[in-house]
This record gives C-alpha cells, structure tokens and sequence, in this order.
C-alpha cells in the first residue's frame, strides 16, 4: 500500500465532515469547560477573571477539535470492521496525546491564567510545580478518558440509527416483496384459464370440426385470441385498463361464440385513461359471475370509465339483460377482495355497487386515487 493511499483517506475523511459531528464535538467541548466554570465566582475579584474564564472555556474546545480530527478517519471505517472500536480508541489516545502537546505550545503564547492560578494567588500560595511527565501524563489519560466516553456515546447512538435504518430497509424490503408476491399471484389468478372452461371450449370446437361446422374455425380463433391476450399477464407486470378490457372482449367472445352467440363489447373512456393502472383481477370476475347462466346470455356489454373527484376512477360494466347479478355470497367475496387492495394511508376503500332490473345490469367499481 502506497504512502497516497493513507494520506487521501484522511483528506476524504476530514472533507467528509459532517454539520452533526461538528456540532456534538464543540457542544461536548463547551458541557466539559462548563463543568467547572462555576469555580470564577471565587476569583471574580481579581482582574484578570475573563482571561481565566476565557482560558476555562478555550482549553476543551481546543482539546474537542483535535480529537475530532483524529476520530473522523477511524470512524470513516466500515461500521461491521472487527478492528473499529480498536481504531476509536487509538484515535482517541492520539487526539488526547496532540491535544496535550498543543496546548502546553499555545497557551503561554495566549498569556492566559487559570483559575487554579488566579485561586492560588488569592491564598498567597507559591505555584505548583508539579513533576513534568507525571503531570502530562495524568493530563493526557485525564482528556482520554472524557473524550472516549463522549466518543462511545457517539458512536452508540450511530449504531442505534444505523439499525434503525437497517431494520427500516429490511421492512421495506419485505413490504416490497410482498407486493411483488401478490401482484405475481394476482397475475398467475388472471392469466389463468379455468380448466373446466378450456376443457369444454376444446370439446365444443372439436364437435364442430366433427361437424363441418363452418364456425369451428372461428371458435378455435376466438380461443387462441384469449389465451393470446391472457397468458403474456404471467410475464406483464402492469394492468391498464386498456389490456383489461383486451381481455375481457377475448373472454366474451369465448363464451358467446361456444353458445353460438353473439355479444361485442363497447367501451367508454377518453384516449387519456386508457393506459391508467388497475389492480389485477377486477373486471373478469364480475363477467364471469353474470355469466354463469349461459341460458340467458346478453347481447351486449358496455364498460366505461371515467375519472371521479379526487382522482379516483370509476368503471362501469353493464349487460343488456336484467337478474345478472350473481350470487350474494359471490358479491360478498369480490367485495372483500376489493377492500384487500392496496391503498395509502387514510384512503377509502374501493367499492362496488350492483344494480340490477328488468332491463339491464350494472356494476359500478369507485377505485380511489
């Protein structure tokens, strides 16, 4: 490993510095130079007071700011490095050692007394002349042990919000696949066809072969056309409106062209909704439960949609023919269903209301924003 290689990670690591950090170390700088300031009430009587509370407040805020540049290369390193509370504390040690050296170089130059000083002054008490290593290395173990414990502190609460937004990410991460999950299961429901139905349609288009009937071909047609349009839903993700009435129209002329038939789809809606989203699965259920007696099949169907306050969309399916509404239970299943869909929060859930008279039957789906 090159020398540039050290000396660019502690260049990014120093540039990196972040508005928080800064913050805590100066906050923690000034809490520790508070801890005592209270100790000037004493020595207010001399003079030379602001320069010793100038010096009381200076002096931790000098020690806060070297080792804030010693610790933001260790703890740029990755928070799962088995060596990351070793390099903390080497950071730390460090910070306390220059720290030490810094101040015993700059602060005869500041002229600045301490307290302790202007104390001793006041009792006419000769200065202290302590033994020089033993004093710098009780005053280095002294600003050790501070700063690790505001660094540990630090570094706890990263770690706390660093699992936090973990944790955050995982939930996210499985709310995701759950969707993705019963948006597959939602697309493998429409794409598939019932085996009953394809077993019957088989049987009715080969008795017509049988037959020379001249409608076989287009009944084999019509059924190719629906597997067409509902088997490439196992692949697509998206369900517009557009491809939900492709499959609709496919599946009523399956079912119109096996009874020998006729009934057309019309669609309603400006250009613009076509390619609007929907959740999988609304539309063939309702066409399959109103068509479940094929002895009173309709000749028409009519699907329109239109935009509701509040953005939602409201779709409409009407069949010319009256008493189509299917079983309550069956009803009750598809509105259950309905309320099941995903929404956002504090959004209604999607509605469904079946009219039904001599003439005519209708469903109308209200699907929120």
């Amino acid at each position: 490993m090159s020398v540039r290689e050290p000396v660019a990670h502690l260049w990014h690591s120093w540039r990196s510095l972040r508005r928080e950090e800064l913050s805590w170390f100066l906050l923690i700088g000034v809490f520790y130079g508070l801890v005592d300031a209270s100790s000037i009430f004493y020595v207010m009587d001399d003079a030379r007071w602001p320069s010793a509370l100038a010096n009381q407040m200076l002096t931790p805020l000098l020690v806060a700011a070297v080792i804030l540049f010693t610790w933001l290369p260790a703890s740029r390193s990755a928070p799962e490095n088995r060596w990351r509370i070793a390099r903390l504390s080497a950071a730390v040690l460090i910070g306390a050692v220059l720290a030490k050296l810094l101040y015993d170089q700059l602060m005869p130059l500041l002229h600045l007394p301490s307290i302790a000083e202007l104390a001793r002054d006041r009792k006419c008490e000769s200065p202290c002349q302590p033994i020089g290593w033993l004093n710098f290395i009780g005053e280095c173990l002294s600003i050790c042990i501070t700063a690790s414990l505001s660094v540990a502190w630090y570094e706890l609460v990263m770690r706390r919000r660093r699992t936090r937004a973990r944790l955050e990410a995982l939930l996210r991460e499985q709310s995701t696949m759950q969707r993705d999950a019963v948006a597959a299961r939602l697309a493998a429901l429409q794409a598939q066809v019932e085996p009953q139905f394809l077993f019957d349609t088989l049987v009715d288009i080969e008795r017509a072969y049988d037959r020379a009937d001249h409608e076989a071909p287009e009944q084999m047609e019509r059924l190719i056309r629906h597997l067409r349009v509902a088997l490439p839903r196992l692949r697509d993700r998206g369900v517009t409106l557009a491809s939900e009435a492709a499959l609709l129209d496919s599946y009523l002329a399956v079912v119109a062209g096996r009874h020998r038939r006729l009934l057309t789809l019309s669609t309603d809606w400006s250009a613009w909704l076509a390619a609007r989203a929907l959740p999988p699965m609304l539309l063939l259920p309702l066409a399959q439960l109103m068509l479940r007696d094929t002895a009173r099949l309709p000749t028409q169907a009519r699907l329109s949609a239109q935009e509701s306050p509040g953005g939602g969309l409201r779709l409409r399916l009407s069949f010319d023919r009256g008493g189509l509404g299917g079983e309550e239970a069956a009803l009750h299943a598809l509105g259950e269903r309905l309320e099941r869909l995903e929404r956002a929060p504090g959004t209604p859930p999607p509605r469904l209301q079946c009219r039904s008279n001599a003439d005519d039957t209708e469903f109308t789906l209200e699907l929120p924003a």
